[in-house]
């Protein structure tokens, strides 16, 4: 899924192990400010369900993807 305002993206992705396999309920998010990475980590998809929608509701983000993103990689130590 992805939200915008302005000149800053939100992407949150799947993610998986070193076998391919998905991770239940924990999601890598990305946010960009004017094509920029500036952060990532993973959270819950409480978490995530929580932002989106305080987002939308609250500071005027748009969801510019509602489509799941191809699941990234995670090892304990950080993303692949």
């Amino acid at each position: 899924m992805q939200l915008t305002a302005k000149s800053i993206v939100l992407d949150y992705y799947p993610i998986k192990n070193g076998n391919s396999n998905l991770i239940p309920d924990k999601f890598l998010r990305v946010l960009s400010f004017k094509g920029q990475t500036q952060t990532k980590r993973i959270i819950s998809e409480e978490q995530m369900n929580e932002e989106i929608t305080d987002r939308v509701s609250n500071y005027n983000y748009n969801v510019t993807d509602n489509l799941l993103n191809l699941p990234q990689f995670h090892t304990i130590g950080g993303v692949l």
